[in-house]
């Protein structure tokens, strides 16, 4: 009887130890496939958050350089706008005028009579009173008066384009370049000979034709007026042709 009862109870505990191996098989079995759906749910997560991270950090980069790229190219249109009116865009605008605007100031000037009156009446108390050869004269008051820097040595045309070129102005021989307030010098009376006269140009008589101009000089005597018509193109009888200007470079 004992040893049936041992041995029924040795079955059941066999039984009991096999119920156990399966259960703790099923449970880890469970725990591994919890952990690889953790894994996957893990991945299935961060990949997007990586992507995501990826394409901010791409985009805030492509920003930074698009941002820069258009920095420079304004700064370097900046510069050339700058270059372009003769200026530099580290300095001050207040520095001397440019040649534009010294011509535009010498056309005003002259285009009032009273500014030629009294120009026209200095230049022939430094010739001693005298109207006869105060072209140069005239012209050098006129940039006097103008604020350029002209030594009262220059009294006739050599003396003039000398001084004008130790100044910085430049010779242009083609008189279709002419603006207002430009000045002119007319041919040698005689080969090899030195400016026969100086003017200041005004303003064509007919606009688009390069022929005759309105004049500013000292020829009072001639046409009792410092302003008159002069032909520019081509000599009379009287008075050679234009023969070059001379402007002030920057």
């Amino acid at each position: 009887m004992n040893k049936k009862k041992n041995f029924e109870n040795h079955l059941t505990n066999l039984e009991s130890s096999e119920e156990s191996k399966k259960y703790i098989n099923e449970m880890q079995e469970m725990e591994e496939q919890y952990e690889k759906k953790s894994t996957m749910a893990f991945v299935m997560i961060a990949i997007p958050i990586l992507i995501l991270a990826i394409i901010t950090v791409k985009q805030m980069i492509s920003f930074s350089i698009s941002m820069s790229k258009n920095s420079t190219h304004t700064e370097g249109k900046q510069i050339a706008s700058d270059a372009n009116k003769g200026t530099d865009p580290t300095k001050n605008n207040s520095a001397a005028p440019t040649v534009e605007a010294l011509n535009e100031k010498i056309h005003k000037y002259l285009d009032n009579e009273a500014n030629r009156k009294k120009t026209f009446a200095e230049a022939v108390k430094l010739n001693s009173g005298s109207e006869k050869g105060a072209s140069s004269i005239f012209i050098a008051q006129v940039l006097r008066n103008n604020g350029e820097t002209i030594s009262k040595s220059a009294i006739n045309t050599k003396t003039l384009v000398a001084e004008l070129q130790k100044n910085g102005w430049k010779k242009i021989t083609d008189y279709k370049q002419l603006k207002k307030g430009d000045i002119c010098f007319a041919a040698p009376s005689k080969a090899g000979g030195s400016p026969s006269h100086t003017y200041v140009f005004m303003k064509w008589v007919k606009e688009g034709k390069t022929d005759y101009a309105y004049v500013c000089d000292s020829q009072v005597s001639e046409y009792k007026n410092t302003l008159h018509t002069r032909n520019i193109a081509s000599p009379t009888p009287k008075k050679e042709k234009f023969s070059f200007l001379m402007r002030k470079e920057k």
